[in-house]
């Protein structure tokens, strides 16, 4: 049976192995407050925060230091404390992991060329309508920022003439700028608010505004972009990419606006690509004033339950265009729909608050897949929708109208082994009958929180032709305990998937080479690898041994491999079922360390994960630096964390990585975390 030991005081004392690394609370000059360690940091240092009491202090810094929760810990400020940066010399500053009770993150940038970031942070409540995480930089030296997978709650109800936002970004400053607010849950209440806001004026400004789900923003925009002001001049300009985005506004009247877009002077570029806006006054809205230049393209977006799905009015010089969007409950103002425009029902699995596509929506293949690959590329955004997940899939690898793809599926498998056998068969509607569904499969101690089981045995995957059907196989043919659990889920077809043949001539002792176009020469890559013991010539070939995967280079171009963790000798039959994708909030590789592993476990902290019992996903081994696990895993949930584990409960060693990806569809509709914790 399992003992649960949340971070014991053993392994607290190392908990970081980064350099120039400072612990709060620690050792001197940490022992006192938090802001008396962050004083005695030098440039270029990390503050990390390991502590989860309420931490009644203000922070401020104004150097290159990156402030930070240490790994295992959930690390907040009381209410009303806030975090203040003030950026002006050359450098870095990040704030990263921390939770603000009623308060904000500020970053003045003044001067000098900037680095700033702010991730995983969450506000739980604004103070009197401050922005909860603001950017402000009047400098006329260059900036690049990055705000990413944060979670805000803001309210404003008074109009007082400004744009009140939860996440925002004000250059004010005559330099350049280079932006990225991506994978953020912004919940934004009450008649004036904002949810995300880049206001430029002088600057040569590209801000790249993605994968993030906001609901609310009623007076400006759920999203809104502005170049220039209504009383000034001048040259500036903003290259406004809003992509892959989910936006479900409160209120369909006045000016509830999805994605609202505004240039007063110089120049506005937008590229409006795979947005979902349900339930707004206007999908997309766009003014540009008689001095702008008003440019761009508003593709391939899902609007629905809107009363206008696109708005345009362009007194300036220059062209917005549409096209391949899906309109359905709203009108078009100020320009006609454009060529591969659908205006049927989109067929969401719910609407506004579901907004996946149903296998029967006229969205799914219907984008214009080479200009979303193009966008993509030049501006160097991964190649995946709003969940995370591949974007180009399917039979044809083309993209869907909207934010959301469609195609993968997970599910939990129970064994029902009254007579204990080694194999169980998968009862799926959405696999049985599909030998080209390369299954991946992760034993799940405890779904839905219930009593454990463990199963300390090689699990692969076989198709029976038979019986139409997958079964789930233990390599080494002992039989299966009675509802043994295990997570599957089933890539859509495409690029991304395949089923790799372990031949003679691809064998180097105890590894495999995997050949992919899509994974050679990619060390940033997302690799899950699942064992079929089937040949294609139908023999049956078993592997008993703990393997996972990892990417060598050997001086040139690299490879991808399959390797045995115990380092015995790869034999040729049998396959793997291999998936790949790029990085992202949801397709992520997490690391064991001292601060948040225990004996046999690792914590995943990760907020669609966390409270959340019913969640299923798939883990993969893979290699930290020379650290092999050679022990069959799985995953199990306890408190309100999953985490991962060794079958036979031997110790996981500090620096082992496993490749983690999410289904946030499962997810989602298993529980509707995306706003959990305060966020509904």
């Amino acid at each position: 049976m399992k003992s649960f030991q949340w971070y014991s005081v053993a392994f607290l004392l190392t908990l970081s192995g980064v350099a120039n690394a400072l612990v709060w609370p620690g050792a001197p000059p940490c022992d006192t407050t938090l802001q008396a360690c962050i004083n005695s940091a030098s440039s270029g240092n990390t503050v990390e925060i390991a502590s989860n009491a309420s931490i009644d202090e203000s922070i401020s810094f104004g150097i290159p230091l990156t402030l930070r929760a240490a790994s295992g810990y959930s690390p907040q400020l009381a209410a009303d404390r806030t975090i203040y940066v003030t950026a002006n010399v050359d450098g870095t500053f990040a704030v990263e992991g921390i939770t603000l009770q009623r308060g904000f993150v500020y970053i003045a940038h003044n001067g000098g060329i900037a680095n700033v970031r702010v991730r995983r942070v969450r506000v739980l409540e604004a103070i009197s309508g401050s922005s909860e995480i603001s950017v402000y930089s009047p400098a006329a030296t260059s900036l690049t920022y990055e705000l990413a997978e944060n979670e805000t709650r803001f309210f404003w109800n008074t109009f007082d003439g400004a744009i009140r936002a939860a996440i925002q970004v004000l250059d004010r400053g005559a330099g350049s700028s280079d932006g990225r607010i991506h994978d953020n849950r912004v919940f934004a209440s009450g008649s004036n608010s904002t949810g995300i806001l880049v206001d430029n004026l002088d600057s040569i400004h590209s801000s790249r505004v993605y994968a993030n789900w906001v609901r609310g923003g009623r007076s400006y925009g759920s999203i809104a972009m502005r170049q220039g002001n209504l009383t000034g001049s001048g040259g500036g300009v903003l290259n406004a990419y809003v992509l892959n985005n989910v936006i479900t506004p409160f209120a369909v009247s006045g000016d509830a606006y999805g994605i609202a877009a505004e240039g007063y002077f110089g120049v506005l570029n937008l590229q409006a690509f795979n947005n979902t806006v349900a339930g707004a006054y206007s999908g997309v809205n766009v003014y540009v004033a008689g001095a702008a230049n008003g440019s761009g393209r508003i593709a391939n977006n899902l609007f629905t339950e809107n009363i206008l799905s696109i708005s345009l009015s362009n007194n300036g010089s220059g062209t917005i265009s549409n096209d391949h969007n899906l309109l359905f409950g709203g009108s078009v103002s100020g320009t006609t729909a454009g060529a591969g425009t659908i205006t049927s029902n989109p067929k969401l699995r719910g609407t506004p608050g579901n907004p996946w596509l149903n296998a029967t929506s006229p969205a799914i293949d219907s984008a214009d897949s080479v200009a979303l690959d193009s966008v993509l590329s030049s501006i160097g955004v991964a190649r995946v929708d709003a969940a995370g997940l591949r974007r180009f899939k399917g039979g044809s690898n083309l993209a869907d109208i909207g934010a959301l793809e469609f195609g993968d599926t997970t599910f939990l498998h129970r064994v029902s082994n009254a007579a204990p056998t080694s194999s169980s068969p998968i009862n799926n509607a959405n696999v049985n009958g599909l030998p080209s569904h390369y299954l991946q499969v992760t034993s799940n101690w405890n779904p839905d929180g219930a009593s454990g089981l463990y199963d300390n045995h090689p699990v692969g995957i076989l198709y029976q032709s038979a019986l139409s059907r997958w079964l789930l196989r233990h390599e080494d043919l002992a039989a299966f305990p009675n509802d043994a659990r295990y997570n599957i889920f089933s890539p859509a077809y495409g690029t991304g998937q395949y089923r790799h043949i372990v031949t003679a001539a691809n064998i180097s002792g105890d590894a495999t080479t995997l050949n992919d176009g899509g994974l050679n020469n990619q060390p940033n890559r997302i690799v899950l690898a699942t064992r079929d013991s089937l040949d294609p010539n139908t023999t049956i070939y078993d592997d008993l041994h703990p393997f996972g995967v990892f990417y060598f280079a050997f001086g040139g171009p690299g490879s991808w491999f399959v390797s045995h963790f115990d380092a015995s000798a790869m034999s040729p039959g049998g396959s793997f079922h291999i998936y790949w994708q790029e990085p992202s909030a949801n397709a992520f590789l997490h690391t064991a360390t001292a601060g948040n592993s225990a004996g046999d476990y690792t914590v995943v902290d990760h907020p669609l994960l966390n409270g959340s019992p019913c969640a299923r996903f798939q883990v993969t081994q893979g290699i930290g630096g020379s650290t092999f696990n050679a022990r069959q895993i799985g995953v199990f949930y306890f408190g309100n964390r999953w985490a991962i584990f060794n079958q036979d409960l031997s110790a996981i060693p500090a620096g082992t990585q496993f490749n983690v990806v999410l289904d946030s569809q499962q997810i989602f509709e298993c529980g509707d975390v995306i706003f959990a914790n305060g966020f509904d």
